[in-house]
């Protein structure tokens, strides 16, 4: 990519958070306040879509930084209680539904009856399915810290420059599966998407079919990076009749 491109790609994204800053800001002077804490009570607009919280627009915006096509609440289920459901995500080229949940991982039964009802009964060995295994799962919740004096990898930095790194790091991708299973996340090596992987997907690619030799990250070892969006948090969205003079 030339500079020109990387200019002209950064004022495109620049221009896009500009305006979900400018719409998030009146979506929320509209908004009533709730008692629910933090995160979870902060409508928020990215790009060109409404969500139901700050931390799901972040994970919109983490999907997006790793190439993941993303649908949200496109459908509702029927499940077998009776219950009906809306998960937040559909991960459509790689078979999997998110549902984001802020601390304290409140009211998930829903999607743990989901991921039973989406198993499909094959065996490993034995498994044609579309989505092998079936489709996943997986609740998503708030990013997991990234703890630089802990790493390493950074062991021989200066301690000013673990805190600036510390700083600007966003945390990683947090999640939990819903069928008590081991569960990682991944690149493919044939058609570079992450994923999620589990049981039958270790054997091929869910988006691709592709035999995928990259490394598997469990949950705790660190492997994605989230993206937070500052820019959309409560004290960025003030309008200016709510600042103090």
């Amino acid at each position: 990519m030339t500079d020109y491109n990387d200019w002209a790609a950064y004022l495109e994204q620049l221009t896009k958070d500009c305006a979900d800053r400018q719409a998030t800001a009146e979506l929320r002077d509209e908004h009533s306040p709730t008692d629910e804490p933090g995160i979870a009570a902060l409508p928020t607009i990215y790009r060109d879509t409404q969500f139901r919280s700050l931390l799901e627009a972040s994970w919109a915006a983490t999907l997006d930084s790793l190439g993941i096509v993303w649908d949200y609440e496109p459908e509702t289920f029927e499940l077998d209680s009776g219950a009906r459901y809306l998960p937040d995500f559909h991960l459509t080229e790689i078979g999997v539904w998110v549902e984001v949940k802020g601390p304290g991982i409140p009211r998930i039964e829903k999607a743990y009856e989901l991921g039973r009802m989406l198993a499909c009964p094959c065996k490993p060995s034995s498994c044609d399915c579309r989505w092998p295994g079936g489709e996943m799962v997986i609740v998503g919740h708030p990013p997991r810290t990234f703890n630089v004096w802990n790493d390493d990898t950074y062991s021989h930095w200066p301690d000013r420059a673990k805190a600036k790194l510390a700083r600007n790091h966003d945390g990683f991708v947090h999640w939990t599966s819903t069928r008590h299973v081991n569960s990682w996340m991944t690149r493919c090596s044939g058609c570079r998407r992450v994923t999620w992987v589990e049981a039958q997907r270790l054997r091929r690619c869910a988006a691709c079919g592709a035999h995928s030799e990259s490394p598997l990250y469990r949950d705790h070892e660190n492997g994605f990076e989230f993206v937070r969006l500052p820019w959309l948090s409560a004290a960025n969205t003030q309008t200016d009749h709510n600042t103090a003079a």
